[in-house]
């Protein structure tokens, strides 16, 4: 989508200059006075801020150069005017979300795309619309796992994000939902207590728990958890926007042929982070991203961002500290209910 926003004295001056710059199918999206010039506050002009957009790929019916502008507003500037203001609040709540543009670009895009084919616009239907559409990109963009009924899930991710409760959390999903046997394994050796964590985890659900710390104890806890129906695996947390200690989880990953890795961020790290470190981590073809501390931030647009950039299932968003509530099924609707700041999950 491109935008591009005028200083006029009248709308009649603005058309022309909307219709020579962004062509035929160019949009209004928003209007208001102002007031410029002027000596120390003295002797300003009014003028008009007039901001027009034209999405190359949307061939609008609503053409802006062929409507007639009369000096006194008319039914048609209205309606424009009042689809425009819906529209940038849409717009505005996905940049407080930090949505990224290219998917706001899309979002928009599609709305502008089904506005064209409505007349009357209100806040509810375009918010509706808006949900609608942010639905169906989440479906179209999460792609199904590959290891659909893994036997280890091993757990990977910067320090602080939230790996062991989490870890926590699953195991007693796994548990008292699906009625599985759990083992638990931890080679988180660097951080102070971490060990005792996990062990406290596994005494209070029951769950038997494994420290190690070379890839030859992994083999043999994996042989000790030979009855367990699913093992759950720990592991340090690190700077992994730095390669060598993606290199050393490599060395201490076994090699099974029904082994998930699930790369744990948490949702109060800058997004273009949250970039480095999945790309640092494509080597290890991660399976799942697991998403922390949605509790923590107002901005969960990256939520979005992943799924659209990104092709790696996001299944599941942790959203506090309590084992084993706080944990969600990522589904369209639930995003969407993020994004529109309808956060019933809290």
């Amino acid at each position: 989508m491109m935008l591009k926003t005028y200083i006029v004295g009248t709308m009649t001056e603005a058309i022309p200059l909307i219709k020579q710059d962004l062509g035929a199918d160019a949009l209004i999206l928003n209007t208001k006075k102002i007031k410029t010039g002027g000596f120390l506050g003295f002797f300003q002009k009014d003028k008009l801020e007039v901001t027009a957009a034209v999405d190359p790929e949307v061939k609008q019916e609503m053409q802006v150069q062929q409507v007639e502008f009369p000096k006194a507003a008319t039914s048609v500037t209205l309606e424009i005017e009042s689809t425009a203001e819906l529209l940038q609040g849409i717009k505005r709540l996905l940049a407080a979300q930090e949505v990224a543009v290219d998917v706001q670009g899309e979002l928009l895009s599609k709305l502008l795309s089904r506005l064209k084919e409505k007349t009357d616009h209100t806040l509810e239907i375009v918010h509706q619309m808006a949900r609608e559409e942010l639905m169906e990109m989440v479906e179209n963009n999460q792609s199904p796992s590959i290891v659909t009924e893994p036997e280890i899930i091993c757990f990977m991710g910067p320090t602080g994000v939230g790996k062991t409760t989490s870890i926590a959390k699953i195991a007693a999903d796994y548990m008292l939902n699906k009625d599985k046997k759990v083992g638990l394994v931890t080679a988180d050796k660097y951080r102070i207590a971490a060990v005792e964590q996990l062990k406290t985890y596994g005494s209070i659900l029951n769950i038997p728990v494994r420290a190690v710390e070379t890839a030859g104890e992994v083999l043999v806890a994996l042989e000790d958890f030979q009855d367990c129906d699913i093992i759950l695996m720990d592991t340090a947390g690190r700077n992994y926007q730095q390669s060598q200690y993606i290199e050393e989880l490599k060395r201490l990953l076994p090699l099974a042929s029904k082994i998930q890795i699930h790369l744990v961020l948490s949702l109060t790290a800058k997004y273009e982070d949250m970039k480095k470190i999945i790309d640092n981590f494509q080597s290890l073809s991660v399976d799942e991203l697991l998403l922390t501390k949605k509790d923590e931030t107002s901005s969960v647009g990256a939520i979005l961002n992943l799924i659209h950039h990104y092709d790696i299932p996001i299944r599941q968003i942790a959203n506090g500290q309590n084992v084993p509530n706080d944990i969600l099924k990522v589904t369209p609707s639930v995003v969407a209910d993020f994004i529109l700041e309808e956060d019933n999950h809290a």
